[in-house]
C-alpha cells in the first residue's frame, strides 16, 4: 500500500492504561491518539515522537448539545458528538465548534449540507462491526453506507475509529481499511480517515489558525 507511509491517528479511545495503549498504538503504526474522558497522566511515561491528545464526548439531550459544543469550542480538545437520531445529529451539525460527528444513526443529505457548512468531520465507528452479528451487523452496515453516500455527495472529511478500551481492542491501519471496505470504503478513503482527517482537525485546533481560505504569513 503505498500510502502506508502516512501519519494515523485513533481520535476514539477510552484506555484504563494510557500509556500502554500508546505504547501499541505505535507499535501499530499509529503517531497519536486521542483519549476520551479523561486527561491524561503526567507521570505516564510515553512512547517518543507519539502524541496523546484528551478528547471530549457529549451525549446529550439535543437542546443541551448545542450549549456543550459552544462551551468547549475555544479549547484544544477534541469535540465529539456521539450521533443518534436526527434531532441529535441535526443540532450537532447546525453548531459552529464541533469536530466529529460520530456513527449519527439517522442522516441525510440536509444534514450532510450543515456538517459541509460547519466542517464537522463524519465518524465510522468500526468496533460495531468487529463486536455485532448477524441482523444488527447487517443494519450497521447499511447506516454506515448510507452516511457515506451523503459524504461523498457533500465532501465531507471522514474518520475512522477503533472505540478501544484495551490494547486487545485497539486495531493496526491495514486491519481498518479492511474492515471499512465492507462498507464501501475506498483504501484511498480510509488512509485519509486516519491520517489528512485527523491532522486537519489539531490544524484547525492550533493558535494560527482562524479559518478556512485564511493563513497567517
Amino acid at each position: 500500500m503505498s500510502r502506508f507511509g502516512s501519519k494515523f491517528y485513533d481520535f476514539y479511545t477510552h484506555p484504563d492504561n494510557t500509556g500502554l495503549m500508546a505504547k501499541e498504538g505505535k507499535r501499530y503504526g499509529y503517531s497519536g491518539i486521542a483519549v476520551i474522558g479523561h486527561d491524561t497522566n503526567e507521570k505516564t511515561i510515553f512512547p517518543e515522537d507519539f502524541s496523546i491528545y484528551t478528547g471530549v464526548e457529549i451525549q446529550a439531550k439535543p437542546s443541551r448539545v448545542r450549549v456543550e459544543i459552544r462551551k468547549y469550542r475555544e479549547s484544544d480538545h477534541i469535540l465529539i458528538v456521539e450521533g443518534g437520531e436526527e434531532e441529535i445529529n441535526r443540532a450537532a451539525v447546525e453548531t459552529e465548534g464541533l469536530d466529529i460527528l460520530l456513527h449519527p444513526m439517522e442522516f441525510n443529505n440536509v444534514l450532510a449540507k450543515a456538517a459541509s457548512d460547519n466542517s464537522v468531520s463524519i465518524g465510522f465507528n468500526l468496533s460495531l462491526l468487529i463486536r455485532l452479528r448477524g441482523e444488527a451487523r447487517v443494519r450497521e452496515l447499511k447506516t454506515m453506507r448510507n452516511n457515506l453516500k451523503h459524504a461523498r455527495k457533500y465532501k465531507l472529511q471522514l474518520i475512522l475509529t477503533s472505540d478501544a478500551h484495551d490494547i486487545y481492542d485497539l486495531r493496526a491501519p491495514r486491519e481498518m481499511i479492511a474492515i471499512s471496505s465492507l462498507f464501501g470504503m475506498t483504501e484511498n478513503e480510509a488512509v485519509d480517515a486516519m491520517s489528512k482527517t485527523p491532522l486537519n482537525i489539531l490544524r484547525r485546533k492550533s493558535l494560527d489558525y482562524i479559518q478556512e481560505g485564511i493563513e497567517i504569513i
